[in-house]
């Protein structure tokens, strides 16, 4: 494919929600090197609660300016030359860096090890971004490190949806810029042989066009029987580096990740999650279709 579909309409920049905890460090640092891959500007958000006493509530100042210098050097110690600009908005943090993120490729965010004796999960912010984020959101897990890019494939998870589609297309592009294979995976609860049959049809259906809009991308198909979470952090393997899914769809491993599965796959697997939200999906999926009915 020629063009990124995610990026039509869209301006060159990559957001990253910023706030006092380790894991936005984490997050800074995976979004300028996928900055830099792009030629793209890094934008550092950090969210104020509703009638703050500053002038101008937009520009950062006080504690919001120290804790963004200290993104931006990060951001610096990662590629020196990358444009990056400093911003504060007001609001709930979710609805707040959804709308500032409405013309950016890529929204991204930290995610923290959830402490001892608490279930894993997302809180509120996150949860919010995989509903409602107008591009796709990257959730960086707090124990990665630089020492985990350019390793392992691109994980798609597949169950035959339409934006399960989009998610395949968006990380097909993703693989193809990175220069790694792509793994597209379904998952059933237990596989007899018609469930393995029709679990096989759907993952074959939703990457069939993949071939011919990237040539050169090696395409692997999976098909697994377990729990949805499980055997797609286990696809992703310790040296993955991107699993990306759609927030919503159908089939089994759609609705499980309408609830605790995906909240588990980002609470648990060590590489950054990409998750397309249900409209973002669709439009990724249908730009992709656009794309390859004008190539015919």
């Amino acid at each position: 494919m020629s063009t990124d579909a995610v990026s039509r309409e869209r301006r060159s920049r990559l957001l990253v929600g910023v706030d006092d905890h380790p894991a936005t460090l984490r997050a800074v640092g995976w979004a300028a090197r996928e900055a830099v891959l792009r030629g793209a500007e890094l934008d550092l958000v950090q969210v104020h609660p509703p009638g703050g006493s500053d002038p101008d509530p937009h520009a950062p100042s006080g504690r919001a300016s120290g804790l963004l210098d200290h993104a931006r050097r990060a951001a610096h110690d990662v590629a020196a030359n990358l444009v990056v600009r400093l911003s504060v908005v007001e609001g709930a943090v979710g609805p707040a860096l959804a709308e500032a993120a409405a013309d950016a490729l890529l929204l991204v965010t930290g995610s923290r090890i959830p402490e001892r004796g608490y279930a894993p999960g997302v809180g509120r912010t996150i949860a919010h971004l995989l509903a409602h984020a107008p591009c796709p959101v990257v959730v960086v897990p707090q124990n990665w490190t630089p020492r985990s890019v350019h390793v392992g494939d691109v994980v798609v998870g597949i169950d035959g949806s339409e934006p399960s589609v989009g998610a395949a297309a968006f990380a097909a592009v993703t693989a193809e810029r990175w220069g790694v294979p792509l793994t597209a995976v379904t998952v059933g609860p237990w596989i007899d042989e018609d469930d393995e049959i029709e679990l096989r049809r759907w993952l074959a259906e939703s990457v069939a066009g993949l071939p011919a809009d990237h040539p050169d991308l090696r395409i692997h198909e999976l098909v697994r029987s377990g729990i949805a979470a499980e055997e797609l952090i286990r696809a992703a393997g310790p040296r993955g580096r991107l699993l990306v899914l759609a927030s919503s769809g159908r089939g089994t491993l759609g609705k499980a990740l309408l609830g605790s599965t995906c909240r588990d796959v980002i609470a648990l697997t060590r590489c950054p999650v990409a998750v397309l939200p249900t409209a973002v999906a669709r439009a990724v999926r249908d730009d992709a279709v656009a794309h390859r009915a004008s190539s015919v």
